[in-house]
């Protein structure tokens, strides 16, 4: 039992600095790496930032863009059919501010998530404004008639929804882009 006992002490002194040599350099290498890493992503980041803020600036254009073609003065004016229904002229600006929302969707991911709540309350309003003003005619309006209707309404309000959801997208754009 003793020569066992002592076979496994000699075992033991040449293991045991193995293992004690091998947790150190294990530990050693792993931290290495791990700075390494972190030091790989936190370069990552820093490119991807700078190439992704061109794609940044060019949504808050779109989206104020967006916010300019469906600001009521300027939708009526381009949309403009006179000797139409009002019920087609209204389904006519409807759809319009409804596809160029959708086709903004993706902007979304580059706005803070305030603007985006913001540019869809305001494409709602749009919509609320234009239904309600149709509600206010009679079944033989015109589109003229309607857009008379609209034009009445938004002075009525004294605001343009349109005018300080861009206000709000300048001052976010400021904030980020100017520090």
């Amino acid at each position: 039992m003793n020569e066992l006992f002592i076979s496994f002490l000699e075992v033991l002194k040449y293991v045991l600095p193995s293992v004690v040599v091998f947790l150190v350099g294990y530990f050693t290498l792993k931290k290495m790496l791990d700075n390494h890493y972190e030091q790989k992503m936190l370069e990552f980041r820093q490119q991807n930032r700078s190439s992704m803020m061109p794609i940044k600036v060019q949504a808050y254009e779109r989206l104020i863009i967006y916010l300019d073609r469906i600001n009521p003065s300027n939708l009526l004016l381009r949309m403009n059919q006179p000797g139409i229904s009002a019920g087609t002229f209204r389904s006519t600006l409807t759809t319009t501010v409804v596809e160029e929302f959708n086709h903004n969707l993706a902007q979304q991911l580059f706005v803070s998530p305030q603007a985006w709540k913001l540019i869809r309350v305001v494409k709602e309003e749009i919509l609320r404004l234009i239904n309600d003003s149709y509600a206010t005619l009679d079944k033989n309006a015109t589109s003229v008639d309607l857009s008379k209707a609209i034009l009445e309404e938004m002075i009525r309000r004294e605001e343009v929804p349109t005018d300080k959801a861009i206000d709000f997208l300048k001052k976010e754009f400021k904030l980020i882009f100017y520090f």
